[in-house]
């Protein structure tokens, strides 16, 4: 391959400067975004790229952006060039192809290079352009580029595609007090009249996704460890916050380290800083060598709970392991984006064992992936793992649970069907042979399927990767059998291939059988017929698990005196299932899960009951709901495991309807003297008790923002505690305000005001925003971050339990019978419960 070696001296020198639809480009290629056929033929016609990347970044975040590049490519084809940039015509102030000026086209977001402009070889494209800013994340004294999945083009002009990765060689101008942190290191760094210069080394090959760079004002700490050096840029002010950097840095080093050992190939990328974001939209960004984390999943507040703890290490690992999975080997094109999702999550669970060797792994696996991925592939707006995507703008709609939470699952069943050492030394072999390339998932099942020939890979991936949904599993027996049979309940007649166990109750003992259900049903030869059933037993089985009106019973009366921690997770698991599918009563269920609670000892199990309980609370009324929220508190007062009376707190203050628990909270709130309860908690308490006491909610907003001290933070809260408002109009105008782009440009913070705005208490007034909330989601999705689409019909729709919301929801879907499929299932999923009322 070849590769440019230029001098730093002609990088400088490059930089110093007509319009005329693309003529000889079929439609599909030079359509809006970037399509499937566009980023096959410039694979086809293009390589060995390399971006030299200049901004300059004024002290005011309303002053625009300008930036000049150079893009060197290697032709071999005769189209003309189309290169993205999702901005005005006007943005664009220059092109030269070598040198000279040419009429170019700008059309459907892409600057049109005529062929007869360029020649076979090498060319180099200089391009003078304002950056766009939808994805560059101007605070005051801040900012930070996130760019995927193809946001690349909205700051600067690009390939912005997965299989053309290129070098990057960035040079930045800020205000002279601002740090700046970029892929690699910094080469050469200088201060002229109040401006810092700083020129960045090349990076290593990367996609245009993973380019990022990051500027303002922050604090930097660094810890060095066995030669390697990590460096900590953050804002927070917290002094016990920062303190939590030790603990951070530790669990870095000890996921480098053991991705190092597990995939036998060394930390892929020169270095590795981390940037902690308030109001970040993701938990973390992969960015090669400059890790984005959201400063609330990263420093925790005092009186961290376990699931904190543990959630912490899984983001870190996660984030770390993208370095191999995803940034040194990426996917070709993003229908596979979920085969770095899977891995880093996958491995990340395999990582935090090592950190945290005293918990019940195969417990948190339940509770931390498979929980999440039921909440999603039970509705009707599931699909499958790996999807078709005909355009990169569509590929953020990707995202969710399936990806994140049902494929690792799935990966866990794969490595089950062919044994942990050919797993591993199969996923060696993919990273070696695809070394900063790039590959697919049939790439990758092409290589395990050598690792263990005996097993059929590909039908296992047909139903698991490439199919939608979940079966039905039905444990049955007769005279001498236990019958373990799975349906398709979509009718495509498909089976999926697991391994779980059995429990078979006899009088006071339980046997347990394992169970290897490799084709539509299995039947295990028994000895005597026991007198109930208890599905997936050690909770390695996937699907709704259904058996007999008795043993439903019997686990509903006996889950809490199981004896295993993972048994009691995983009955609870079908319990709450079997709540939904109505076969339970929200009483029943309730009175259940309450009286497991008080004497559940696993802090996990304990975790998993009070978030069930807290959705079954959810959907009671009356008296009887009334009784649930009182016994909630007075089990929060006294429960043994601390961090379940906090999350019974935490729940309680978004539940309460009685007076008297609402009295409770309040004076709680106002004490200031839980232990339990952080700054987060009592701002929560805060918003949710100036909704509950109208007259009072000026006092309660105006003691909460007293309390608070970091400006980031009181910029969060003042954003926010407008929602909170008792006149309706008020309510009103800040609903429909936020569908004016610039009003909801800290998404995490919009999500919190519409969640305020349509909460529960505000029913059937809010109703009126749902079908203009709905009229907004394809711009919600065009203009806002991959998860944005889904946070925001979340924060819309699980406020509201009317008939009228959930016919709200029919009819816009009925008016809209083409209705993009990524988006409708967005919707889908998040309505749920109102399709389940």
């Amino acid at each position: 391959m070849l590769r440019f070696k230029l001098h730093i001296l002609l990088f400088f020198a490059l930089f110093s400067p007509l319009f005329l639809s693309a003529g000889n480009l079929p439609k599909k290629v030079s359509e809006t975004g970037v399509s499937f056929e566009l980023a096959k033929l410039r694979k086809a016609e293009l390589k060995d790229l390399h971006y030299l990347l200049e901004f300059k970044i004024p002290s005011n975040k309303d002053s625009v952006i300008t930036g000049e590049e150079n893009i060197f490519f290697y032709r071999q084809g005769a189209s003309d060039v189309l290169i993205d940039f999702k901005a005005n015509a006007s943005q664009v102030k220059g092109v030269l192809v070598n040198g000279k000026k040419i009429a170019y086209r700008f059309d459907n977001e892409h600057i049109v290079l005529p062929s007869a402009s360029l020649k076979k070889g090498i060319n180099r494209i200089h391009i003078s352009f304002i950056a766009g800013n939808q994805s560059l994340n101007r605070n005051k004294d801040y900012l930070y580029t996130l760019l995927v999945p193809e946001r690349a083009r909205t700051v600067f002009p690009c390939f912005d595609q997965p299989d053309l990765k290129a070098r990057f060689t960035l040079k930045l101008e800020m205000p002279a007090q601002w740090h700046s942190v970029s892929n690699t290191y910094a080469a050469n760094e200088k201060t002229i009249g109040g401006r810092k210069i700083v020129l960045y080394e090349e990076t290593k090959l990367l996609p245009t996704y993973l380019f990022s760079f990051v500027a303002g004002k922050f604090e930097k700490r660094s810890y060095t460890r066995e030669g390697r050096c990590v460096n900590a840029y953050y804002r927070e002010t917290d002094s016990a916050k920062v303190a939590q950097l030790d603990t951070i840095f530790s669990e870095v080093f000890l996921s480098i380290r053991w991705l190092e050992k597990y995939t036998d190939i060394p930390y892929p990328f020169p270095k590795y800083d981390l940037i902690i974001l308030p109001g970040f939209q993701f938990g973390g960004m992969e960015h090669a060598g400059a890790i984005l984390y959201n400063d609330k999943r990263i420093l925790l507040n005092e009186h961290s709970t376990p699931d904190e703890e543990l959630g912490r290490m899984e983001l870190i690992a996660h984030e770390t392991a993208h370095m191999w999975f995803g940034d040194m080997v990426t996917m070709k094109w993003f229908n596979d984006v979920w085969t770095k999702e899977v891995f880093a999550n996958y491995l990340a669970a395999k990582i935090v064992e090592q950190q945290f060797p005293d918990i019940n792994h195969k417990l948190n696996f339940l509770k931390a992936y498979q929980i999440y991925a039921l909440a999603e592939d039970r509705t009707d707006g599931t699909h499958a793992i790996q999807q078709q995507l005909d355009n990169l703008q569509d590929a953020g709609l990707l995202y969710g649970n399936i990806i994140y939470d049902k494929a690792p699952v799935m990966m866990r069943k794969l490595e089950q069907q062919m044994g942990p050492e050919a797993f591993r030394s199969g996923l060696q072999k993919y990273l070696k042979k695809y070394a900063f390339s790039n590959a697919t998932w049939d790439d990758l099942i092409g290589i395990l399927d050598k690792e263990n020939p005996l097993v059929n890979l590909k039908q296992f991936s047909e139903v698991w990767v490439k199919q939608k949904g979940l079966p039905e599993i039905t444990a049955t027996t007769d005279s001498n059998s236990l019958i373990i049979s799975q349906h398709d309940p979509i009718g495509r007649n498909l089976y999926w291939k697991q391994k779980f166990s059995v429990g078979l109750v006899y009088d006071k003992s339980i046997k347990v059988v394992e169970v290897n259900l490799q084709s539509h049903s299995v039947r295990i030869p028994l000895n005597t017929v026991p007198d109930y059933i208890i599905p997936n037993y050690d909770g390695m089985g996937y699907g709704r698990f259904i058996v007999d009106s008795a043993s439903t019973l019997y686990q509903l009366h006996n889950w809490m005196f199981l004896k295993e921690d993972v048994t009691r997770q995983s009955v609870l698991m079908n319990i709450y299932e079997n709540f939904l599918r109505h076969q339970i009563s929200a009483e029943s269920c309730s009175s259940s899960l309450l009286q497991g609670l008080t004497s559940e000892k696993n802090a996990l199990v304990a975790s998993s009951n009070c978030s069930y309980l807290s959705s079954v609370c959810m959907e009671m009324n009356g008296t009887p709901r009334l009784l649930v929220e009182r016994q909630i508190w007075n089990i929060s007062q006294n429960h043994p495991i601390t961090s379940c009376r906090q999350q019974l707190l935490r729940s309680l203050i978004n539940l309460a309807t009685d007076s008297i628990v609402v009295d409770s909270l309040y004076r709680l709130w106002k004490d200031k003297n839980n232990h339990l309860l952080n700054e987060d908690d009592y701002t929560t308490f805060a918003y949710q008790l100036a909704l509950r006491k109208p007259l009072q909610y000026k006092e309660i907003l105006t003691t909460q923002r007293s309390r608070i001290t970091d400006p980031d933070r009181q910029r969060e809260f003042d954003y926010i505690s407008r929602g909170c408002t008792p006149d309706e109009q008020e309510q009103k105008n800040l609903f429909f305000s936020l569908l004016n782009k610039e009003n909801r440009i800290v998404e995490p913070w919009t999500q919190k005001l519409l969640t305020l705005l349509n909460h529960p208490l505000r029913e059937p007034f809010s109703n009126a925003y749902l079908t203009p909330g709905l009229e907004i989601l394809q711009e919600i999705q065009r203009t806002g971050d991959i998860f944005f689409p889904k946070g925001w019909v979340v924060s819309l729709l699980s406020g509201h339990r009317s008939i009228d919301a959930r016919n709200q929801v029919v009819r816009f879907l009925e008016n809209h019978p083409d209705y993009p499929l990524f988006l409708k299932n967005k919707i889908l999923q998040a309505a749920f419960v109102l399709y389940n009322l």
